[in-house]
């Protein structure tokens, strides 16, 4: 498989079954040849997607040497137009007490605050690399007149090959049953005809506005899908759980066969307690996969996202 953002080969597909994925990262080693948890590479492959995030297929899959500098920064501060974002940057990276605890204050009080924005951008991430989709629309592109992302799923993407629509969500907590929890009720909300419906609508516009594979059949079949049993024959519905978990710490390299054992262990168990939670009465006529990626520390990741995104509307 010919992957588009880890070109560092960082993450390790563990599991891999129909209504099942997990992921775990690769650890590294310094010049001492000791054991380095992958932060910086993580991080650094997370944001080449931010270009493709922001901007979807308007661009074109290829930026041209000259613009890449200007489109870094303009998809870096589109992203930053998002309250959510700006808000949680403040949170973890300022130095000033006040401010952040202001921004904490006004993070709390929005009512998509448990989202986990940089979710989808693993999301994003993973779809592309390990299911080679095609992103078919952006929210950041579409978002509303306030600054917030367009409302609905957190991906939305196309196999351009065998015609499935990708309609993901993603949580990115501390706790891994939050996290789950958190996806069962985005799944009872949104897995209705209505919702549906007005999704279908919404990215119906936005198709006619960019450049994906076979645009035409895409238009054509979003507009005649009418029927809820009709919708989902097409409809993938990647969920995707990022949450902390001691195996970092437990295991310096992550690739023995003890690592996976202790890992598979984990995600069976994650595994169950989604199947546990989820009543949902069409779960048994979509396609539901739950994607886990386990990490080291939620709070480490987001901050040195942030740091990397501030750095990088400011180039």
């Amino acid at each position: 498989m010919s992957k588009t953002f880890d070109v560092y080969n960082i993450i390790m597909v563990k599991v891999e079954e129909d209504d099942l994925m997990s992921f775990l990262l690769k650890n590294d080693i310094d010049d001492n040849a000791q054991p380095i948890y992958p932060l910086e590479l993580l991080t650094e492959e997370i944001m080449s997607v931010i270009p493709e995030y922001a901007y979807a297929d308007y661009e074109g899959n290829k930026i041209e040497q000259t613009k890449a500098y200007r489109k870094l920064r303009e998809a870096a501060k589109a992203i930053y137009k998002i309250k959510e974002f700006n808000l949680m940057y403040k949170v973890y990276c300022s130095t000033n007490e006040k401010e952040r605890e202001q921004a904490r204050i006004e993070l709390d009080k929005m009512p998509f605050r448990n989202r986990g924005e940089f979710g989808e951008l693993i999301l994003h991430f993973l779809l592309r690399d390990f299911k080679e989709t095609t992103p078919l629309i952006s929210k950041v592109y579409f978002k509303d007149s306030s600054g917030v992302p367009a409302h609905g799923f957190d991906a939305v993407h196309i196999s351009p090959h065998d015609e499935i629509l990708w309609l993901g969500e993603s949580k990115l907590y501390t706790d891994a049953k939050d996290g789950i929890k958190a996806l069962v009720k985005d799944l009872d909300e949104h897995l209705k005809t209505d919702y549906l419906n007005e999704q279908f609508v919404l990215i119906g516009k936005n198709v006619k506005n960019n450049s994906i594979p076979n645009r035409e059949f895409w238009m054509k079949k979003l507009a005649e899908s009418g029927t809820l049993k009709d919708k989902l024959k097409f409809i993938n519905i990647p969920m995707l759980c990022v949450y902390e978990n001691d195996i970092y710490d437990k295991f310096n390299d992550t690739e023995t066969d003890e690592a996976l054992v202790y890992h598979k262990v984990n995600v069976r168990e994650l595994k169950a307690y989604f199947d546990e939670k989820n009543k949902n009465p069409l779960r048994d006529r979509c396609n539901v996969v739950l994607f886990l990626l386990p990490i080291k520390s939620k709070e480490a990741l987001v901050k040195r996202l942030h740091e990397r995104l501030w750095h990088m509307q400011n180039m």
